[in-house]
């Protein structure tokens, strides 16, 4: 075995202590920019949480939209003798043609008076009577169309123009008043031969 050489002089040079706080100063930096991206991190999924929330809501409004919508098409069916259905709940008011159409007028919709306004059955929308998705019944109207015909005499005869109204889970007003939850609108127009 060889001895360890014995070292004679000065020592080496240790850095100063000025530089010693350097560390403490840049884990401070990165702590501070880690609790910035978590904080944006969480935000970002609460806002989506949020907009899938919305677009949930919008699919159920528009889905209680078409409901009505074929169910008020199969009434004017039935009510113009075009096919029989078998409806009992109703029947809805069938608006003759006016200019501007009813169906436009949002006072006919949300007077509370109007009897042109259909409200379907919430049973229709609502699967599960014991936890209902929605608590305010979608509505249509059925109105007559003047339609020019080849000999020029305007007829009310076969056309229909059906409008219908659905409600998301989140509108809770009463019918025929102004909603402040989701509210989807549909049309169709139906010619009877």
């Amino acid at each position: 075995m060889y001895p360890m050489p014995f070292r004679s002089g000065p020592r080496p040079h240790r850095p100063s202590r000025a530089q010693r706080g350097v560390v403490l100063i840049i884990s401070l930096i990165m702590l501070v920019v880690l609790s910035m991206l978590a904080t944006l991190s969480i935000r970002n999924a609460t806002s989506s949480e949020s907009v899938a929330g919305n677009v949930r809501t919008t699919l159920l409004a528009t889905q209680a939209a078409e409901i009505a919508l074929q169910h008020c098409e199969k009434w004017a069916a039935q009510l113009a003798g075009a096919a029989a259905h078998g409806l009992t709940d109703g029947p809805p008011t069938e608006v003759p043609a006016a200019t501007p159409p009813s169906w436009q007028d949002l006072s006919t919709w949300d007077g509370g008076s109007s009897t042109n306004v259909y409200a379907i059955p919430l049973a229709l929308v609502n699967n599960d009577a014991t936890a209902p998705t929605y608590t305010r019944a979608p509505e249509c109207m059925i109105e007559r169309v003047s339609v020019v015909n080849g000999t020029g005499v305007p007829t009310q005869a076969t056309t229909r123009v059906i409008t219908a109204r659905g409600f998301g889970p989140d509108e809770t007003g009463a019918a025929r008043t102004r909603p402040t939850g989701s509210e989807v609108w549909i049309q169709s127009t139906i010619e009877f031969n």
